[in-house]
């Protein structure tokens, strides 16, 4: 890199503000050589004194080892578990772990920007994906918000549910003593909803829309929070609601979540039916999570074997232009995303950027490095 593009330090005023492209707001102060990266040249603020390098504004920022992320990405969308890409890369369980934490980041962000040039102009769907973290005893519902006919994932939110079905004795002594020992706090069902709703209304606010349909499922808390919102909305929102045991066929008007559901299933390791690669930790489980949907949304193909679809992503069905998608992906294993240069970023992609969401049974607070604060 020989021009950075802003200030990295956001105390400074060059990191909201970027100087015009040519000011000379820098000065160079000398290189130096690192075994992964080579020679770095390193970089002086001239408005707050702070220096940097050329490899603060990349993804391997804080790196000693160089991995290829496009194809940890293959790995992570085909099924493999950690473990099994931590093999094949000839590297540790948590040299993944973090760079599986750096692909997140790139993906809330990078989505969020694209977002930024969506103009809505489908019905959405919405549902609730069940899987478990930790153990059996912790069930949770991650909420997915879909276009209804381009299938393009928009928001995601995550909630804690309470075991349900038939227990042994012995089982439900056992899941009441957890159930005491862990609060669910903001995380149940209806405060997730509610998040997705805020999704909602921000998206159709953003496309020019006063109203649009929403089409779930017969769940009594979605009708609560629709209830309780409607004066709190910027457009309207109609409501319809469809059996959750109606054959899932295109012709069933929530095709795209229980298309997403399906797809999450076979192409996520720890959402597949009686797996033992389950989530043993919430915020890394929505990490991946996170990856699949940019995976979906820009890299997969909205149709295989149609040729009208050829190219054709579920982004760009949405109305995304194609130039602005492949402006991003070009740069998304490269060039590093920074938290506070993110337009649009909910609250909900926030808590899993900053590794917020609290796993069962864990005592301690989620290790965060200081570079994500930036």
């Amino acid at each position: 890199m020989k021009h950075p593009p802003f200030c990295p330090h956001r105390t400074c005023t060059f990191y909201h503000h970027p100087p015009p492209h040519g000011t000379l707001w820098y000065r160079k102060r000398g290189t130096f050589t690192t075994r992964s990266g080579g020679r770095i040249q390193r970089f002086q603020c001239r408005h707050c004194g702070r220096s940097f390098s050329s490899q603060t504004f990349s993804i391997d920022f804080m790196t000693k080892k160089r991995l290829s992320y496009s194809r940890i990405l293959t790995h992570l969308v085909t099924s493999s578990g950690i473990r099994d890409i931590a093999r094949d890369l000839e590297v540790s369980a948590s040299t993944i772990c973090n760079r599986v934490s750096r692909l997140a980041r790139q993906a809330l962000s990078s989505h969020a920007t694209l977002l930024g040039h969506l103009s809505l102009t489908e019905d959405l769907v919405a549902d609730g994906f069940e899987s478990f973290a930790v153990s059996q005893y912790f069930p949770n519902n991650i909420h997915l918000l879909a276009g209804k006919d381009s299938q393009f994932w928009y928001a995601t939110d995550y909630a804690h549910l309470r075991r349900k079905g038939r227990m042994t004795a012995r089982q439900k002594r056992r899941n009441l003593l957890l159930q005491k020992s862990f609060s669910f706090g903001r995380t149940t069902i209806y405060s997730s909803f509610s998040r997705i709703v805020c999704a909602l209304d921000a998206l159709a606010v953003s496309g020019g829309r006063s109203s649009l349909t929403l089409y779930t499922d017969r769940h009594t808390q979605y009708r609560r929070v629709l209830r309780s919102r409607v004066g709190d909305l910027s457009v309207c929102v109609r409501h319809r609601t469809i059996g959750s045991r109606r054959l899932r066929s295109v012709r069933n008007l929530l095709f795209s979540v229980n298309y997403l559901d399906r797809e999450i299933r076979k192409d996520c390791a720890e959402h597949g039916r009686q797996t033992v690669k389950f989530a043993r930790n919430v915020s890394n489980s929505l990490e991946r999570l996170a990856i699949y949907r940019y995976y979906h949304n820009y890299m997969k193909p909205f149709r295989i074997g149609e040729r009208e679809y050829v190219g054709v992503s579920h982004g760009m069905k949405a109305g995304i232009a194609e130039a602005v998608i492949r402006k991003e992906v070009k740069s998304f294993f490269t060039q590093r995303r920074f938290l506070f240069k993110t337009v649009g970023l909910s609250f909900s992609e926030a808590l899993v950027w900053l590794r917020g969401v609290v796993t069962p049974l864990k005592t301690f607070a989620e290790y965060l490095p200081a570079y994500a604060w930036q």
